[in-house]
């Protein structure tokens, strides 16, 4: 799927690309892109990877009101808080569009494969988090109800080089079409996580926590994900758990339950499963 719109114009309605890929990126496209680089066009699939697509509810209306060049700062301010935060949570700010913004990580490939691609899972959410308590936080986004949507699905993707001359980095594929969707049809003020990325998730503890005013990164609660114990659980999955729980207290924090809830998200064509917060 190439999101890419060749027909450039002015303000918030114009793409932007953003200029470094971060060194996680760089070190899993080497080995596959390097000696290839010249040829136009090349994809290579990436088994391992976190989509993330992130979108203003509200924000025509809010460009109506205010007008093209204040939208336009608006959305370069605030995403050059996203690209802080993906930078510090090490993932690749791949382009913006007016006030879409789209990033995306890479799990390692030489590193154990489901532990590498959790760690990388985690971080997309985290992020997701720390990006809308930044937009609620802003006074005319909240004044405008503009909220923030965000998707993100995990699996494969191709990426690589656009055969087109001015294209540059671009992804691919049943993934990014998915993370696309989910971030267009969840409610604004959401997050929505495909169904594998919830089985990734669904009884880990992420460190979290509201932004406070003067510091909007500062991160400092345990969230869990997933469901409770209970009778039916496996004994081993049960003693993970607790301890997981008691981590969590021995760290003086109080454990707050985060939950991803299961839903039917309603696209143009069908029902599309989704877990949201």
């Amino acid at each position: 799927m190439d999101l890419r719109n060749s027909n450039h114009t002015p303000f918030s309605l114009q793409e932007k690309r953003c200029g470094v890929l971060s060194p996680t990126v760089s070190e899993v496209l080497s080995s596959t892109l390097e000696t290839k680089s010249s040829a136009a066009g090349l994809k290579s699939c990436i088994k391992n990877a976190v989509v993330i697509f992130c979108d203003l509810s509200g924000f025509q209306q809010l460009s109506v009101r205010y007008g093209d060049i204040t939208c336009a700062r608006l959305v370069d301010s605030l995403f050059s808080e996203f690209d802080v935060l993906a930078a510090d949570l090490h993932l690749s700010p791949l382009k913006t569009n007016g006030d879409q913004y789209i990033a995306v990580s890479f799990s390692g490939e030489h590193s154990s494969t489901t532990h590498s691609l959790l760690n990388t899972l985690v971080n997309a959410i985290e992020f997701a988090f720390r990006a809308r308590e930044l937009v609620n936080s802003n006074d005319l986004l909240a004044s405008s109800s503009s909220q923030l949507r965000v998707g993100i699905a995990t699996g494969s993707i191709l990426a690589g080089q656009s055969a087109r001359a001015l294209a540059g980095f671009d992804i691919w594929g049943t993934t990014v079409n998915r993370a696309a969707m989910l971030e267009q049809y969840t409610a604004p003020n959401t997050i929505a996580i495909c169904e594998k990325s919830y089985s990734l998730v669904k009884r880990q503890i992420i460190h979290r926590s509201s932004a406070s005013t003067n510091n909007p990164c500062s991160f400092n609660t345990y969230f869990t994900y997933g469901s409770k114990i209970n009778a039916n659980t496996e004994p081993a999955t049960r003693e993970h758990d607790k301890r997981k729980q008691c981590e969590s207290k021995m760290c003086g924090e109080n454990c707050k339950g985060t939950p991803f809830l299961p839903t039917q998200l309603h696209t143009k064509t069908m029902l599309m499963s989704a877990y949201v917060c």
